[in-house]
């Protein structure tokens, strides 16, 4: 109780020091932010759109990396690992690390409202989930997909279409995590 006492003796001193600081001229010929952000013809800003780009973004820059199992690095991913690695690094979300976990977290998205970001989930080698893949767009031509494929004729991380017979027969589901 007494450190804690003392802690907060601490902040309050150092609260007040900064406070008592005078501005200068430099720093007085900042725009004031608030009001640019509450300025009508301010551009909207949307940090949903954003880190939903990001966590895209930083999955196709894996492109061509090998397929390893439990790989959750550059060196190596797995679909789960690609997807843990993406949302990790471009919005420091930590998701699943098995393809279990991502089909029961986050909540259930209809596919015709699947948005970049998203996350796929297959049912492939075994009954249940056992792959998963990052929506990249929902367009006419399909939902593209970015993922780690263990089997076929790539390896590694690749695109896909949902519209492809494989992956078309063997959805499950899509989950959103924003």
């Amino acid at each position: 109780m007494k450190n804690l006492f003392i802690a907060g003796i601490v902040f309050f001193i150092s609260l007040s020091a900064c406070m008592s600081q005078e501005t200068s001229s430099a720093e007085a010929d900042i725009p004031d932010i608030a009001s640019a952000v509450a300025d009508e013809n301010a551009p909207e800003f949307d940090m949903e759109v954003l880190l939903r780009n990001r966590v895209v973004e930083t999955a196709l820059q894996c492109l061509g990396v090998p397929y390893k199992y439990a790989g959750a690095d550059p060196e190596g991913f797995d679909c789960s690992g690609l997807i843990y690695y993406a949302y990790h690094k471009a919005a420091g979300m930590e998701l699943s690390r098995s393809t279990e976990g991502l089909w029961t977290g986050g909540k259930a998205v209809v596919l015709d409202e699947v948005k970049p970001g998203d996350v796929l989930v297959f049912t492939t080698i075994r009954p249940g989930a056992s792959h998963a893949g990052i929506v990249i767009e929902n367009t006419g031509e399909g939902v593209t997909f970015v993922h780690a494929a263990s089997q076929g004729p790539e390896l590694g991380v690749i695109v896909s279409n949902l519209n492809e017979r494989y992956y078309k027969a063997r959805f499950m589901g899509a989950r959103g995590y924003f």
